[in-house]
């Protein structure tokens, strides 16, 4: 007879884990695929980090940031 002190613990998210069949995934199948998603999410927000230093850096040099600058102090005034 087991004894509760002898049964293995298991991770709560890996037995709710499962796959497009609904299939149980192992825990080492829910690890990757939370490391891919946790890839694609970072790889976007550096693509929109890169896109929005890039159009402030655009906005610069090309004299709309001024413009609106003295637009929004136009509208405090």
């Amino acid at each position: 007879m087991k004894q509760n002190i002898e049964q293995v613990r298991e991770v709560g998210t890996s037995k709710h884990a499962s796959n497009k069949d609904g299939a149980e995934l192992s825990i080492g199948d829910a690890l990757r695929l939370a490391r891919k998603q946790l890839m694609t999410r970072r790889i976007l927000v550096a693509i929109i980090v890169i896109l929005l230093v890039t159009l402030f850096v655009f906005l610069v040099t090309n004299g709309f940031f001024e413009q609106l600058i003295d637009y929004l102090i136009g509208l405090a005034e």
